[in-house]
């Protein structure tokens, strides 16, 4: 991957020029006196000449030993940092779920060289490339050329211990995440581990990196044994010293085995293992207190008549000395607060101008802060890779770089989001703001052979409207983002205290939830299923109630969202399952119906965890009826399927709730057979009103009883809808006109209206 040029930068640091102080020269007055006046003025002029001689040596070899010791410690920061970039170049690779299927589970060498040794070569000129495995290595890329591992320069001595270092890193992480989730780790939860340090290959200096090969969101399962290890090297040769003099403007770098010879300066290089053999980094020191010396010798040397002007030139010498350096700080201030990927302004320099710029704020003079968050950036980096995500992010940069904003600062925040900064006098101009970014971004562009369109949503807040605090103004921004992606993604939204209060709701919300389920606040309640003559029961569905002491009830449509967002949904839906199970173990033969949520079916061990429930109750698997969305289905999860092809080897039936509400396809039925599908309630409150709806009734109908499917439909209240359903051979109904939910000690009514859910209805198949 590419970096963003230096010259494309989103943000322009303000240079404030000192103003100039005129020198005046006084004259003196010329002095009538004898030889001896003149021997006394020689004298004096003589010694001023000694100490400005002496003190200008002095200063000189300050000047020297000041720019040595930066030197010194702008290369050594350089060395460290070229090391901490490696991970970035090897993460694009190693942290790719493609990368674990064509190492871990078979050698693609073609593919590997391509996306990986070759690839590094023609990018970041790394000159040796190898895939180790547990037993060694098992690929090698010499200088970009794929070659044959037996015969290639291995250096087994040097690199082994990196890797031996990865590998058992590697175990101690993933022992750590699997006692934390008592589970195996998915995707970024055991992120792989990267080590790099300088030792000598082949006997020569060299920067060698070693990172793990994991998958990224758990797409592809990790194997059992210890993942395969990308190792690289950089030999500290001329290629590696011409970054390091584009960078630091290092005159005449080269790697030495022996100590800098006089006239000289090296560090030396930070070896990982400090018994090998020590090698420096040397280079022409830069001596400007010297050169600034010489320049002056001989005017210090002339006249006394010259004395002043000699001083005007030192003095002359130094502002352009002290400039030269001032800049060159700059420079490097410039580049520690740009963030490399994007050219714009990174965290550090944001926060540092915010609270610049927040000082300078009134009544008069507000400033927006706009925190934009790209949406759908995850799908991009799952789908076609994260190169093609960070080529997606350099092309937002420049668009946002671009934008024609008054005192504007672009920045990225981290990931996909995004922050600028623009001064605005109402709050029509923030809006309008945010909208020219939003209509920036939704350009088209062509990434990686891609044409994408991206769109973001953008959280506003004002200061001083909203607070002068940095830290607390990007965390309003946050909540506005959140409420503009709940509006449905794709605008702009200003924070509102509402915002705040419905976060600070949901917050508590979840508390209570979390106390809830640990105190037993939670009920079932059972809302008999009829045949469809609307008087045999033959089932119940288990729904859960919640009466908390200060709400009062609290509707499953507003906690239900939030346990699925916080990961509380499994521990709530196996709390259901549990307790439904134990309820209804004596109920008969009658089938119980129990939903899952689709956050469920993305843990590995659904299957079990459901075994169990049943064991522990003694509730039998074919009375079971679980009850899916179609959203599950379409999400075509492989991890969903085959959890819920185990529950029905097991014998549950599975129920497809909510039938035509979503995306309902006719593929996912044929992939994986549902016993039941149910209608959806808005389907059958609009039979008698709407044509459309009973006619997809009469199709779903007659498509179920083609493919032996079982029917019920939600949502029955009238006679007319019961009787329509009969007319067109639903099998059961499920409503208020019939039974709403009740608790469980009203359950014996309906028990004694039950049959056996062992003699299902006879299912005619028909002719479409």
């Amino acid at each position: 991957m590419g970096t963003p040029e230096r010259d494309r930068l989103a943000f322009q640091l303000k240079e404030e020029a000192a103003d100039a102080v005129p020198v005046s020269v006084v004259p003196r007055r010329r002095i009538l006196a004898g030889d001896g006046m003149i021997v006394a003025v020689a004298m004096v002029i003589l010694a001023a000449v000694l100490v400005m001689g002496a003190f200008a040596l002095v200063a000189a070899e300050r000047i020297d030993a000041a720019a040595r010791e930066r030197g010194d410690r702008l290369v050594t920061d350089a060395l460290q940092r070229r090391a901490a970039l490696l991970e970035r170049d090897l993460s694009s690779f190693a942290h790719w779920d493609e990368s674990v299927l064509r190492t871990a589970y078979f050698l693609d060498e073609e593919w590997v060289h391509e996306n990986f040794g070759k690839w590094l070569y023609n990018t970041q000129r790394h000159d040796r490339s190898y895939i180790v495995l547990e037993t060694g290595p098992a690929y090698a890329s010499i200088d970009g050329v794929a070659t044959d591992v037996a015969s290639a320069p291995y250096d087994a001595e040097a690199i082994a211990p990196l890797v031996q270092g990865v590998t058992a890193a590697f175990r101690d992480q993933l022992q750590a995440v699997r006692t934390l989730q008592q589970g195996e780790p998915r995707g970024r939860d055991n992120p792989p581990v990267f080590r790099a340090g300088y030792m000598r290959v082949e006997g020569r200096p060299a920067l060698v990196a070693a990172i793990s090969i994991l998958p990224d969101y758990g797409r592809v399962v990790s194997p059992s044994r210890v993942p395969p290890v990308a190792v690289t090297v950089l030999f500290l040769d001329r290629r590696f010293l011409s970054d390091l003099v584009g960078e630091l403007h290092v005159v005449m770098p080269r790697v030495s085995d022996e100590p800098p010879e006089p006239g000289r300066q090296g560090v030396a290089i930070p070896f990982q293992d400090r018994q090998t053999r020590a090698a420096w980094l040397t280079w022409e020191p830069q001596n400007p207190g010297s050169d600034l010396l010489s320049a002056l010798l001989p005017a210090l040397m002339g006249t006394a008549a010259l004395l002043l002007a000699v001083a005007a030139i030192v003095l002359w010498y130094a502002r352009r000395a002290t400039k030269e350096l001032t800049e060159s700080e700059e420079l490097a201030s410039r580049l520690a607060y740009t963030d490399p990927l994007c050219g714009l302004a990174n965290r550090a320099m944001l926060m540092r101008t915010l609270d610049e710029r927040l000082r300078r704020v009134d009544s008069t003079h507000r400033l927006a802060l706009l925190f934009l968050d790209l949406d759908g950036f995850k799908d991009i980096n799952d789908t076609l890779g994260h190169h093609v995500g960070d080529l997606l992010l350099a092309e937002m940069g420049q668009r946002l770089a671009r934008l024609p904003f008054r005192d504007a600062l672009a920045s990225r925040f981290g990931g996909d989001e995004f922050v600028i900064l623009i001064s605005a006098e109402t709050d029509a101009e923030i809006s309008e703001a945010g909208e020219r970014i939003l209509d920036a971004i939704r350009q088209p562009v062509c990434v990686g052979g891609q044409t994408l369109v991206v769109n973001g949503s953008i959280g506003c807040t004002v200061a001083p409207d909203h607070g002068v605090d940095a830290i607390e103004l990007i965390r309003l921004a946050d909540i506005a983002v959140y409420r503009a992606k709940a509006e449905g993604r794709g605008n702009v939204q200003i924070f509102a205290p509402s915002m705040e209060r419905e976060v600070m709701r949901r917050r508590d919300l979840e508390v209570d939830l979390r106390r809830a389920l640990a105190e037993g606040e939670l009920t079932i309640y059972y809302q008999p299923q009829f045949a469809v003559d609307g008087e045999v029961v033959v089932g119940f569905e288990a729904l859960v109630r919640w009466l908390q002491p200060e709400r009062g009830i609290v509707s499953p449509g507003e906690f239900v969202p939030i346990a699925e967002q916080t990961g509380l949904i499994t521990e709530l839906d196996m709390w259901v399952l549990r307790n439904a199970c134990a309820q209804a173990r004596d109920w008969g033969g009658v089938k119980l119906a129990v939903n899952l949520s689709p956050v469920d079916f993305r843990r590995r061990d659904l299957d079990q965890q459901v075994k169990q429930i049943l064991d522990e109750t003694g509730f039998p698997a074919d009375r079971l009826e679980i009850e899916i969305t179609e959203n599950l289905l379409f999400g075509n999860q492989p991890e969903a399927f085959a959890s819920l092809a185990a529950l029905r080897r097991m014998g549950i039936r599975v129920a497809l709730d909510d039938f035509g509400s979503g995306y309902s396809s006719l593929g996912y039925i044929r992939r994986f057979r549902v016993d039941t599908i149910k209608i959806d309630r808005s389907f059958t409150q609009n039979i008698g009103q709407s044509d459309d709806a009973a006619a997809i009734i009469d199709c779903v109908v007659r498509l179920a009883r083609a493919l032996a499917i079982t029917v019920t439909a939600e949502g029955v209240e009238t006679r007319e809808q019961l009787r329509y359903l009969q007319s067109v051979g639903c099998h059961h109904v499920q409503g208020f006109l019939l039974a709403g939910p009740v608790p469980l000690g009203s359950i014996d009514r309906y028990l004694e209206r039950a049959v056996s859910a062992a003699a299902p209805p006879v299912r005619t198949r028909v002719r479409l």
